[in-house]
């Protein structure tokens, strides 16, 4: 550990603690499409993979952005289902 990482102290035991490069920070990524949404999961995967990111966390995130994926996907459902219901009125 060097003195330009950030770090955290454990209020109970005193112990200092590496962050995470985005703890602390608020991540920017976009995720209004499913192409974006697939970006960001393969940069879990391979974040997860190479030890940057901790499997556990991996998994959670990875979870998160699935569930992200699927309210995109029954949104543009609703909003085509819309459309046609207006068309053939």
């Amino acid at each position: 550990m060097n003195n330009l990482e950030p770090v955290e102290i454990d209020g109970k035991t005193g112990e200092v603690h590496e962050l995470h490069p985005q703890q602390g920070k608020r991540y920017g990524a976009k995720l209004d499409t499913l192409n974006e949404l697939k970006r960001e999961m393969a940069r879990v995967y391979r974040e997860s993979s190479s030890g940057i990111l901790e499997p556990a966390d991996g998994t959670k995130y990875f979870w998160m952005l699935e569930k992200i994926g699927k309210v995109i996907e029954t949104s543009d459902l609703e909003t085509r289902i819309e459309k046609l219901e207006q068309a053939q009125r």
